[in-house]
Formats: C-alpha cells, structure tokens, sequence
C-alpha cells in the first residue's frame, strides 16, 4: 500500500467513525456538525449543547473515541459564549451581608476586622472596604483578598 492507500483508509475510517456517532447521536450528522462549529446564541441553545456534550461524552468508549472530538468542539462553542456574557457584578456590602447571613454571623463577630459602626457602614454601602478589611475578610472567610475588593 502506498502513502495516498494509506491515507484514503484513514479517511476511511474517519468517515465511519463519524457515521457511528451520527448513528448513535439521536440527530443527524447536519445537526452533529452544526451543534460542532455554529457559535450559540441563547442561553436555552448554550443548555441544549451542554445536553448534546455531556450524551456524545457518555458515548465514548475509550479516550480517543471520535465522539470526544465533537464533544470538544461543542464545549468549545459553550466557552466562546460564556467568554462574551457579561457577568453582574456584586457590590462588596451585599456579598459580606450574604456571607453573614449564611453562616449567622454579626457584626459585632467581626469586631477584630473592624468596629462594629464600621462594619454597619460597610454594610449600608455608605463606605468602601479598604485593604487590611478586605485582607481581615478574606482571612475570616477564607475566601480571597479581590472578593472583597471593588
């Protein structure tokens, strides 16, 4: 056999690879493919395409099966979308009130951060979290310095 043999079988064998995924997905090779390279518009489509990425990875047989190639390609597709969506951003007062809240906490627990007036201030937004109450927060929390950092 010679190199373009060769590379015919393999194209073969690609070929049916891929005409066994179609086979076992619940679609067809069109909506394969266009589940594969067409960007997602909408949050309902960007669910859909995680159902379709999560069945084609259960369908995988072993680590190189070609339905991970897909899968990938859709999950490629989820990241371009999520890259572009613009996440909310939460005031600092908020995420200290819902991590209180939480965990039952008071301010008057938080007394070696900052007083407690300080403290009620913070949390009726009419004064920022500085450097040291955010590094005191994060310590107490144990969450990181930028959580609480606007």
């Amino acid at each position: 056999m010679n190199a373009q043999q060769d590379e015919m079988v393999a194209l073969g064998q690609v070929a049916s690879a891929i005409s066994a995924t179609a086979t076992e997905f619940a679609g067809t090779a069109v909506e394969l493919f266009h589940y594969t390279y067409t960007p997602i518009q909408s949050e309902k489509e960007l669910i859909d395409r995680a159902a379709v990425m999560d069945y084609l990875m259960d369908l995988a047989q072993h680590e190189n099966d070609i339905v991970l190639v897909f899968a990938n390609a859709i999950s490629d597709r989820i990241e371009e979308f999520e890259n572009q969506m613009e996440m909310p951003t939460v005031p600092v007062a908020d995420k200290l009130k819902m991590l209180m809240k939480a965990r039952s906490i008071k301010q008057k627990d938080l007394a070696n951060i900052a007083p407690q007036s300080v403290i009620s201030e913070l949390l009726n937004g009419k004064r920022t979290v500085n450097l040291n109450q955010a590094k005191g927060f994060a310590g107490y929390f144990n969450l990181p310095v930028s959580y609480f950092v606007e």
